[in-house]
């Protein structure tokens, strides 16, 4: 294998010097923009080196004829091309002369009419080319794949491919810059769960529905009141009642010893409330005996060591892919993941309560936070028979309320599912042409 005098940390620290200089690196700028901005200067990189240039034009972009080296767009938020080099060897010179344009996405794909935009800048000559590289799950298909005549679409996961074997001597560049193409801009879930499994099985449904119906019934009697989700700022969104002010409340969150439903207070450890999903007359009793109890007792609100423990857990305890639906639901609703897709969880007094039928959190673009709300809900119905969520711009304006479900498919990874959910969501910022 020929030598390369290029190394993996040189190119992430080549990309991360020229994202930090950005004329526009102050500025609030999406997650995706920042991760698109890294891969065009890591293409940068490697295609600075004739012999990868060459590799790269005749593989990927199916054009062998030379070009000068690519210039990078400085700016994070931009609507020009990525990549720009102009075709050398006879031909027109200057502005007329022949481009190669690239331009690469993470998430998504350009829109026609950008593509077109861009084709206009290619020059008259023959040798221009606009290549669009895309994650293999974005490639445009069927009638969507339309595009100018000098359009050449490819992937992340084609360069990974193709090019260690076209430019052996940077292999190691080539499979970096791919592998971050396809899954740098996806959201960090690391639960080793099965989306499709678990958010469509009907019985992981009911069970998780009967620990919500204990929760928020010990809410109202505890509290007088229905939770909603807390607007704290956090990795993990809390669907919570009671608790402020450093009182005692009650959260729905990890199990702790089969119970969903726990007291939390800030500084301590979480204490089980110790009622699991009720599903006889017996364990229904029981539960409102440990209820009343709490009522009466109410110390606990200002001391969370005082709160009284059942020595057994009343109804069934909690089971593992019930919490793991739970984490996984979580993880959509997670109020950093939906900032990185330009979402901020609207104030408390907005936030939709738990009810019988549906769980739901409440969003603002950030972009446009006078405009419509959005929500992510699951259930919709008396007896949930899946957890699948689903995402709804409201009514605002002249444009009615839409809605559509975001069902996880065989072979999803937690990270593809949160990812489908929030470009679900995004979407439907997006105004109608015309």
């Amino acid at each position: 294998m020929a030598r390369s005098y290029a190394t993996v940390g040189q190119m992430m620290s080549y990309a991360m010097d020229r994202v930090s200089a950005a004329p526009d690196v102050e500025r609030t700028v999406p997650r995706r923009l920042r991760t698109e901005a890294m891969a065009r200067h890591m293409l940068a990189f490697v295609l600075m080196s004739p012999r990868s240039r060459e590799a790269f034009l005749t593989t990927i972009a199916g054009s062998p004829t030379p070009t000068s080296a690519f210039t990078a767009e400085r700016r994070l938020r931009s609507t020009a091309p990525d990549l720009v080099a102009e075709v050398l060897g006879e031909g027109a010179e200057g502005p007329e002369r022949p481009r190669v344009l690239i331009a690469l996405r993470v998430d998504g794909a350009p829109s026609t009419a950008r593509l077109e935009q861009w084709d206009q800048l290619l020059g008259p000559g023959p040798g221009g080319v606009l290549l669009s590289i895309t994650r293999k799950a974005d490639k445009p298909r069927g009638e969507e794949a339309t595009g100018p005549g000098r359009l050449v679409a490819s992937t992340w996961s084609r360069i990974g491919k193709r090019m260690p074997k076209a430019d052996p001597a940077h292999a190691h560049l080539w499979e970096t810059i791919a592998e971050f193409g396809e899954s740098a801009a996806a959201p960090v879930v690391q639960l080793p769960l099965d989306p499709h499994a678990l958010l469509r099985d009907a019985s992981v449904a009911k069970e998780l529905r009967a620990h919500l119906d204990v929760f928020l019934h010990a809410s109202r009697t505890l509290f007088g009141v229905a939770p909603h989700f807390s607007t704290v700022r956090g990795r993990v969104p809390h669907l919570r009642a009671g608790a402020s002010r450093g009182r005692t409340g009650l959260e729905f969150g990890d199990v702790v010893e089969g119970s969903a439903s726990r007291f939390v207070a800030p500084g301590t450890a979480p204490v089980p409330l110790g009622i699991g999903a009720l599903t006889g007359e017996e364990e229904q009793l029981a539960a409102e005996e440990h209820l009343a109890v709490l009522a009466r007792r109410s110390v606990w609100r200002t001391s969370i060591s005082a709160v009284p423990v059942p020595e057994a857990i009343i109804g069934t305890p909690a089971t593992a892919p019930m919490d793991g639906a739970r984490r996984l639901l979580w993880a959509v609703l997670n109020p950093e993941l939906l900032a990185d897709r330009g979402f901020t969880v609207a104030p408390s007094r907005m936030q939709p309560a738990l009810t019988l039928t549906e769980l739901g959190l409440r969003l603002r673009s950030t972009d446009d936070p006078q405009g419509p709300v959005y929500r992510i809900t699951v259930g919709g119905t008396d007896r949930w028979k899946t957890l699948i969520p689903r995402v709804t711009r409201e009514a605002h304006g002249t444009r009615g309320e839409e809605t559509y479900a975001v069902a996880p498919q065989k072979g999803w990874s937690t990270s593809d599912f949160v990812w489908e959910v929030h470009r679900a969501l995004y979407s439907l910022t997006i105004p109608p042409r015309g």
